[in-house]
Formats: structure tokens, sequence, C-alpha cells
């Protein structure tokens, strides 16, 4: 018994004295999240400037439908998304069809397999896909 107390209290002040920033496994979730929020923040963009990189489109059948169907799951996990490119950064977000985006608050409207279709004060925008 006093074994197992010794041992209890060796591991307990081990893990005492080594802090969050020692352990390669620790990540800080609330600065991460933050950070990962701004990367992704395009209201500050203009359409123009945001590249469309690649789509992805939910797939479309019979199993997917009824799925749909039911309250088991959300609708917006059956959207079709888009990764575009932020300007001045290699930093990408995922978009996907309804969202809002941009200094105008452009609607996306639709996802197709290599562009996205936007509606901003009333215009309709085509990203396409750059190679």
């Amino acid at each position: 018994m006093k074994l197992l107390t010794l041992t209890f209290l060796t591991i307990f002040s081990f893990i005492s004295l080594v802090s969050s920033a020692d352990d390669p496994f620790y990540k800080n979730l609330e600065k991460q999240a933050l950070k990962r929020h701004d990367l992704s923040n395009t209201s500050v963009y203009s359409i123009q400037s945001l590249k469309l990189v690649a789509t992805l489109l939910a797939p479309d059948s019979a199993n997917i439908k009824k799925l749909k169907s039911t309250n088991e799951s959300t609708e917006s996990f059956f959207k079709n998304l888009a990764l575009i490119e932020l300007p001045g950064s290699e930093d990408q977000v995922f978009i996907y069809e309804g969202q809002i985006i941009g200094k105008n608050n452009a609607r996306i409207k639709k996802i197709t397999k290599n562009k996205v279709i936007l509606e901003e004060n009333q215009k309709e925008i085509t990203m396409e896909i750059v190679q």
C-alpha cells in the first residue's frame, strides 16, 4: 500500500511540475479558436480578392435523400462546399451554399464542380477555379 501511495505521489508531483507550455500535445483551444476565426473571417475581404481553389460536392443518392428527410441529420451536412484562398497569404477557408461572405455581404447561391455563383448587391458574380 505504501508503494502504491508513494508511486501515486511521485506521478502527481511530476505532473504538477510539467507546465502546459512544455507539453507538446497541449493546445489552448480558446486561443486556437480565435486564431482560426480571424483567418476565416472573410467579411474584411472583397469578393474579387478571394481565389477559388477547389469545390466539394455533397453526394446525391437515394440514401442521402432518405437521410435528409429524417430528423436524424442536419441539412447543413449535405451542402456543397468550396475552398477559397485568402489574399496576402496561403490561408484557406471552407465556404458553403447560403453563407454570407465579403465586405458587401455576398450570398453564395450555388457551388458547382468548377465554380461558385454569388449574389452581391443584386449582381451575380461567378468565381472559377484557377489552376
